[in-house]
């Protein structure tokens, strides 16, 4: 073991893993809505290929978080933490509820919903764009974007069926299609994906598996490429999730070791290590766990005449979800009359139309110009097995904006450009039922986002670059109808971004360096308090802290050593700490609200990853690969007072492989050592362990405990890919 530590650690990868590894591969990238090389655009991006997402076995974006510094995605389970989303967090810049700091899209259409089971077969290509993105991507890229390129048609035929088996009754089967119907001028994809996996844990209580997920996909597209000037595509597809209920598990009150003097009581230090969860689940039946039906629709138009390009991309994307859950994770969960073990039904539709005209002009001024308008509509009740709801209405987004970019060539090897994007977003909820007499309650939140970049080409092989952005994320309503008026809102948040970077190819292609610094001064974050309702039951809402900093600072190093050894390095330190931000909590603790000094929750401060790749020739016509892959994240707090975390964490998977004609043939050995720690810690509350209520201290007998995910645990495995 300690051999193949000391061989990941000697390797790594940061900000495209493999991108220049073996045959120093070019990628391109689009993070300017426009095609342009990764090593020269000037803004700090980490792609993966659709080979180099197959060879490490990184299945969603969960799994490419793990191996990307300054990213990291937070998950309970494929509903999402507290709420049915996803949580990336990209520098430092996290949150507990409310709207992600970072914003996922599918070929450039955003995709608010839980990511985790989107079929990677179809995927060319995944984007993590760090730094605000608002200028050309739009509402919630305060932090960054996340963008997920799928595979387009060719006049090539292809067909490649994959499957995937793994212990813990894991199996999975794709069937992937592209090819022309009408040779040069019309193609089509299409991908059927069927995923099963029975989950690392069972429940105590009755030894049923806990973690199982169950997905079905089904997606394609056409292409028509009628002459030169016209490319026309039209994408679909269908999922339908079905899973059992999560493999979280509750840390209980009797393990505070702090505060234990101050009503809620706390627990200081890294989270203990529970092997088990233990969930009621014979109360819901069927109902456990998750349903969810999605539906995703596109159309991209595209015309090119001699000097400009006329872009339009529509999207439509809908899903309806039921989650059953037992939220206390208790042996008892009568208590209350079971308002603790709920059903959350949610309908989730967005659509999103852009339409940009760009030059395409070998003239040293390029331009760009265009507008967006996004609409999200999300029913969300609860349906309490007491028989009671909870109806929290609809939820409104409507955006419109208007953004444009001027890029200008001062000489062959000094560029600059200036991107620019004004938005309107109003935000509502819809709720009659509790609310007759004022229906819909709503803001709207303006904004400019402007973003100025002043890059160097010092020779063909580096660049220095440097930036200046703002970044902007729109209110948030807190829609409880039995929440004090006074949280209705959350402000929009606000942040100054300054970067200095310099990527360098060097070594005749067989080195790769790539640097940033960078600082970020970050107001009015939105996190969490915790209130109580109107029927005294506690509830935590979004609201506004004071101002944060990020200092940052990312590195890559990726060195083709031989024809057939690559290694890479990376690494990633944030500081992102809050400069005011008081709390009442916090003084209770301490008898100082003050957080100052302290850093945001659910963000590592450092992370790390690592490979090394060898390839061989296996007799006359075979080739072979190993390769160690390693990631490091250090510990992230489950809020903003710093004392309870989630521990260091240190993953190494092995994958080993044979190409032999039309077959790949792989085995994989994922989180070697077992490691244990959670992805993520919540502050929670112990439903089952209630402390007297009637002195002068305590006004609640509800007392902090911690909920966290069950880690995966280590898995062997293999796939195997017959393309024809």
């Amino acid at each position: 073991m300690t051999r193949i530590i000391s061989l990941a650690c000697l390797s790594l990868t940061l900000l495209a893993p493999a991108t220049f590894a073996q045959e120093l591969e070019e990628i391109v990238v689009t993070a300017r809505k426009v095609e342009e090389s990764l090593q020269k655009v000037p803004i700090t991006v980490t792609a993966f290929t659709s080979e180099q997402l197959t060879e490490r076995g990184l299945d969603d974006i969960f799994d490419v978080s793990t191996f990307t510094t300054s990213f990291s995605f937070e998950k309970l389970n494929r509903y999402g933490v507290q709420g049915g989303g996803s949580r990336p967090v990209i520098r430092g810049m996290s949150q507990i509820l409310g709207e992600a700091n970072a914003s996922i899209f599918v070929d450039g259409l955003q995709y608010n919903d839980s990511i985790l089971s989107f079929p990677f077969d179809i995927v060319d290509r995944v984007e993590v764009i760090k730094g605000p993105q608002a200028a050309l991507f739009g509402r919630a890229t305060f932090a960054g974007a996340i963008n997920l390129i799928t595979k387009r048609g060719s006049n090539e035929f292809e067909n490649k069926f994959s499957m995937r088996a793994a212990d813990y009754s894991e199996i999975e089967g794709n069937f992937f299609s592209r090819g022309p119907i009408i040779e040069d001028k019309l193609f089509y994809t299409a991908n059927a994906r069927y995923y099963d996996f029975g989950g690392f844990y069972r429940n105590s209580l009755d030894g049923q598996r806990i973690g199982d997920e169950n997905s079905v996909n089904f997606d394609g597209s056409l292409e028509y490429r009628p002459n030169d000037a016209w490319n026309i595509r039209f994408g679909l597809g269908f999922g339908q999730d079905e899973d059992g209920a999560a493999a979280v598990t509750l840390q209980d009150r009797f393990s505070n070791n702090c505060f234990l003097e101050v009503a809620r009581q706390y627990y200081c230090g890294e989270v203990i290590e529970t092997p088990e969860s233990v969930q009621n689940l014979e109360l819901f039946g069927d109902s456990i766990g998750m349903d969810k039906d999605s539906t995703r629709a596109s159309l991209q138009i595209e015309y090119n005449a001699d000097n400009f390009t006329v872009i339009s991309n529509t999207g439509h994307f809908q899903a309806d979800q039921t989650y059953g859950y037992d939220v206390d994770l208790t042996a008892n969960s009568t208590f209350a009359g079971g308002t603790f073990n709920r059903i959350a039904v949610s309908d989730r539709t967005e659509t999103s139309t852009e339409l940009l005209v760009r030059s395409n002009t070998d003239s040293p001024l390029q331009w760009m110009v265009g507008t967006y308008l996004y609409k999200s509509r999300r029913d969300f009740r609860e349906d309490r097995l007491n028989g009671s709801t909870v109806d929290q209405g609809e939820a409104r987004i409507d955006n419109t904006a208007f953004f444009g970019s001027l890029n200008y060539d001062f000489t062959e090897s000094l560029s600059g450009s200036v991107e620019l994007r004004y938005a309107e977003d109003e935000v509502s909820n819809f709720n009659p039922g509790s609310r007759p007499d004022t229906p819909l309650i709503g803001k709207t939140f303006d904004s400019v986002s402007p973003r100025v970049t002043l890059n160097w080409q010092v020779n063909e092989g580096s660049m220095i670059y440097g930036s200046y952005a703002v970044g902007n994320k729109p209110g948030f309503i807190n829609a409880n109808p039995l929440l004090d008026p006074s949280f209705l809102f959350a402000e929009e948040e606000e942040s100054d971004n300054i970067e200095f970077g310099s990527k360098n190819v060097f070594g005749d292609g067989r080195f790769v360096l790539n640097a940033s610094i960078y600082t970020i001064d970050w107001d009015k974050q939105q996190l969490t308090k915790g209130t109580t309702l109107s029927d005294g039951r506690p509830v935590t809402v979004v609201v506004n802290a004071g101002k944060t900093e990020v200092n940052g600072v990312e590195v890559d190093f990726t060195a083709a050593v031989t024809d057939q050894l690559t290694v890479g390095i990376g690494a990633s330190v944030n500081d992102a700490e809050f400069i005011e931000f008081d709390d009442a909590e916090q003084e209770l603790f301490t008898g100082d609200p003050s957080v100052a000094g302290n850093q945001t929750p659910n963000s590592a401060r450092v992370q790390g990853n690592a490979y090394a790749r060898y390839e061989f020739p296996f007799g006359s016509d075979k080739m072979g690969f190993v390769r160690a892959d390693y990631a490091y994240s250090s510990k992230k707090y489950a809020q903003i007072f710093n004392y309870a975390d989630s521990g260091d964490q240190n993953l190494i998977n092995l994958h080993a492989g044979l190409s032999a004609g039309n077959w790949d043939i792989a085995l994989f050995v994922n989180n070697v050592t077992d490691d244990r720690t959670p992805s993520t810690v919540i502050r929670f509350v112990d439903f089952a362990n209630f402390l007297p209520v009637g002195d002068s201290e305590r006004t609640s007998g509800f007392v902090r405990a911690f909920q966290y995910p069950l880690a995966d645990k280590r898995q062997v495995g293999m796939t195997a890919t017959l393309s024809f």
